[in-house]
């Protein structure tokens, strides 16, 4: 058995390889191998007081800090039955939003463009002075702008607290961020067409994997009280151990879901899925794109994510900005609870248990990366099944992983214990 070695993956957030396994040439298995430096978050968030935790957990990562302080703060207050005003939600949201927009165009315009312009970097486009390569940063540095006013910096936002948010914006900022907002619901339809009409991608089957996701049953949103996932199901989001069936494995430094419903398949494809079966759908997609279709289900995305930011930028701007900011005083106890929130790239979900004293005894964080794991590898052994040119292996294997956006640094946030896991 011969082996072909994709390392490292390039235009991806962290480090993580791929290893093809050949029998007589053809492609037999498929090791998704991450292998960043471990982050070890639950165990050093293990002893600290609830309002602190927010504040560690946002540095898994940089480009994803917001939702996964949201997400922390979310789930502690719902251990602590706390309920955060409206004024602050939808800052909250603001602010979940912003990392979206610049996420989602960061991924495809510096990392998928040279893809579908042949080049090997954007670098190379913005020398040239390619307009959807100047244009898709424009677009990210609105969206850093939406992180740095709803959450006070554009990493590690220090806005959002426990109980709700420690400030309002001022007037003049959400009516700038209006003004500029109305520019891109103007321009984007322009850039997303000519990200379209650029695309051209590897041979691709269907995109395996049961979609799983958050949301509202009558409106598509970024998080949610259930978990949907296919064909036709959801359960509450405290059935997420069960669901997703987290194990260890040997070859990787983050734990993947083997739940029986999977192999799952997280990001704004599954979310679009999803949202048609309910009947919310956020825009259609190209028909035989495979994996692929991802990221013009993130364009899709971008459209109804600019249309959300308006809503909210009114509401804020009128009457319905003027409320209480944090809840009232909070009577510290004990309690369990989880919230799940879409990440740029697929379902985040935290988890904590909080002892009476207000101190948190046990976390867990799973990442979406880390649930795409094993639908990676079999896209790649799907797609590549009667390929035999080794060159055209590792190249279509680097676009395939690159499809579904992954943040292999929030993936690995654990330690291996042992020898056979993390």
């Amino acid at each position: 058995m011969a082996r072909l070695i994709v390392d490292p993956l390039t235009r991806v957030e962290g480090h993580g390889r791929v290893e093809l396994l050949l029998r007589d040439g053809r492609l037999d298995d498929v090791k998704v191998r991450l292998l960043e430096s471990p982050r070890l978050f639950e165990a050093l968030v293990t002893g600290h007081r609830y309002d602190a935790v927010p504040e560690l957990v946002c540095r898994v990562c940089a480009i994803c800090s917001a939702v996964h302080k949201l997400a922390s703060l979310q789930a502690l207050e719902n251990a602590m039955g706390v309920t955060v005003p409206p004024t602050a939600a939808m800052l909250r949201e603001l602010l979940l939003l912003g990392e979206h927009l610049q996420s989602h165009v960061l991924h495809l315009f510096c990392l998928i463009l040279p893809d579908l312009r042949e080049v090997p970097d954007i670098l190379m486009l913005l020398k040239q002075g390619d307009p959807l390569a100047v244009g898709g940063l424009a677009v990210k540095a609105f969206g850093n702008r939406i992180q740095e006013i709803a959450g006070g910096r554009v990493i590690h936002p220090v806005n959002p607290v426990f109980g709700g948010v420690a400030y309002r914006p001022g007037k003049d900022e959400l009516e700038t961020l209006a003004v500029e907002l109305e520019r891109w619901q103007r321009d984007w339809p322009e850039l997303a067409a000519g990200f379209e009409q650029a695309g051209h991608y590897p041979a691709a089957g269907t995109a395996l994997g049961s979609a799983i996701a958050t949301g509202l049953a009558d409106s598509f949103a970024l998080s949610g009280e259930l978990l949907w996932y296919e064909p036709s199901a959801c359960a509450p989001v405290a059935e997420y151990v069960r669901l997703l069936g987290e194990r260890s494995r040997p070859e990787t430094y983050a734990k993947d879901a083997a739940g029986a419903s999977g192999p799952f398949l997280v990001g704004a494809l599954a979310r679009n899925r999803l949202a048609a079966a309910r009947g919310v759908p956020v825009g259609r997609l190209a028909d035989g794109l495979g994996i692929h279709a991802n990221n013009l289900a993130q364009v899709r995305e971008v459209d109804w994510i600019l249309q959300r930011i308006g809503q909210l930028l009114d509401a804020l701007l009128g009457n319905a900005g003027t409320g209480p900011l944090r809840a009232g005083p909070v009577a510290v106890r004990g309690g369990k609870g989880t919230a799940v929130m879409e990440a740029p790239r697929g379902l985040l979900v935290h988890h904590y248990v909080v002892d009476e004293w207000g101190t948190v005894v046990a976390a867990d964080i799973v990442t979406p990366t880390a649930i795409n794991q094993r639908v990676i590898a079999a896209q790649v052994l799907a797609d590549l099944a009667d390929e035999a040119d080794p060159a055209r292996m590792r190249q279509v294997t680097e676009r395939i992983v690159r499809a579904y956006d992954p943040c292999i640094s929030c993936a690995v946030h654990l330690l291996p214990a042992s020898g056979d896991g993390a």
